[in-house]
């Protein structure tokens, strides 16, 4: 995945969430949709990383 890639990925997975977020309805779900995109971001980036690391 090159750098334009990876910021399309985060980028979208922002806007799903930010969705998301709209139609939630009690903070629970906020809070559950905030912690899988952290979760979302964390395993993009360490896929990136190992994927750099190969090269």
């Amino acid at each position: 995945m090159n750098d334009n890639e990876y910021a399309k990925a985060i980028q979208v997975k922002a806007m799903v969430a930010n969705l998301e977020m709209n139609a939630a309805l009690t903070t629970e779900q906020q809070a559950q949709i905030g912690q899988d995109f952290i979760a979302d971001i964390a395993e993009l980036s360490n896929r990136e990383s190992k994927q750099k690391a190969a090269y």
